[in-house]
């Protein structure tokens, strides 16, 4: 997975302004604070947002992008390209806005919040700005990073009025405390016309979050308004992994020159780890649509056979293809953790 082209071009511009040791000791910090509790204090200055930019934003974008890539496959092509409209609830620098560009390209209107002003205008330079001599016009860029509305605020106040096609909150509840997160989720769902996307950070703590978030929309409370459970389970049972395991994918990052020197990598890749749930009020009316199992480790692959881990039926339950299964052994050449099986 890589950033799109006029966006690693803005980014580019947007690092040329800060010395390359200084990025490099701030990538490592920002890295660093990923592990605690509070990631959001290590963007406190210019310095630390652009470093986000540089070894933070490609790694979101390409989770932001997976999670939706399947609640798109979820919820069938057809009724996701009626996705037209989305709110992106703490934008940051429009990382989640360019992912949904991709997935949707029929979103042709945004609002995004954020309570850092500094992001904002990053957000603003990065979706409107040629970034640099010869790169694409803004004509060129998706038409929904044209028609966005930046707003400045905070999510544990007021959202604005209004519903839409897709609401996304990626990355932003592990900054709130348990309370606020709930009540986030109950605005946000109160706005979603179609699709809810949450995603948190691969780690316990997020899927504990995106449990919570389960839990809360699905469970039997005034919050729960008609959410039907779209991806990544394959059914609303009890979650199979709750108190002894925590669901997570991984998305594939592509390190660009700049990525590998800021974090002194050899490899020309990542992977982020991250866990996510989607609601959906669109209807998920038969079994193409709604798989009886999900992949949910890497699938190992031997001489001859390979070996599963799926959810199915909630539970995790092995399974074991074999090149006799040829169906199976070619299904399984295409597809890989999170997918549908």
């Amino acid at each position: 997975m890589q950033l799109p082209p006029p966006l690693r071009r803005a980014i580019d511009e947007e690092l040329s302004a800060h010395a390359p040791a200084r990025l490099r000791a701030a990538s490592a910090r920002l890295s660093e604070s990923y592990r605690e509790p509070a990631s959001h204090l290590a963007l406190a200055d210019d310095l630390h947002r652009a470093a986000y930019l540089a070894v933070r934003m490609p790694a979101t974008f390409a989770a932001v992008v997976a999670a939706l890539d399947w609640t798109r496959e979820a919820c069938g092509n057809t009724s996701a390209d009626e996705i037209r409209t989305m709110l992106d609830l703490g934008s940051g620098p429009g990382t989640a806005l360019w992912a949904a560009a991709q997935v949707f390209p029929t979103l042709a209107s945004a609002t995004a919040i954020e309570r850092d002003p500094q992001l904002i205008e990053i957000a603003r330079r990065l979706s409107a700005s040629a970034p640099a001599a010869g790169a694409a016009s803004v004509a060129a860029y998706p038409s929904v990073l044209r028609n966005t509305q930046w707003q400045r605020g905070d999510l544990t106040t007021t959202l604005p009025e209004g519903a839409w096609d897709l609401v996304v909150c990626s990355y932003a509840l592990n900054e709130l405390a348990p309370a606020q997160r709930a009540e986030l989720l109950r605005r946000a769902w109160a706005r979603t016309a179609k699709l809810l996307v949450v995603v948190e950070p691969g780690t316990m703590a997020g899927f504990a979050n995106i449990l919570a978030a389960r839990t809360l929309l699905l469970g039997a409370s005034p919050a729960n308004q008609g959410a039907t459970l779209a991806a990544p389970c394959p059914n609303a049972l009890a979650c199979p992994m709750a108190g002894s395991d925590w669901c997570h994918f991984a998305a594939r990052v592509e390190r660009t020159a700049t990525h590998r020197r800021l974090k002194d990598a050899t490899l020309g890749h990542e992977d982020e780890k991250f866990s996510y749930v989607a609601f959906s009020r669109i209807p998920i009316e038969n079994e193409s649509q709604n798989p009886s199992a999900r992949i949910v480790r890497h699938p190992r692959i031997f001489s001859g056979y390979a070996q599963l881990t799926l959810c199915r039926e909630g539970q995790i339950a092995p399974a074991t293809v074999t090149r006799s299964h040829k169906e199976d052994w070619r299904r399984l050449k295409r597809l890989g953790w999170g997918d549908r099986w």
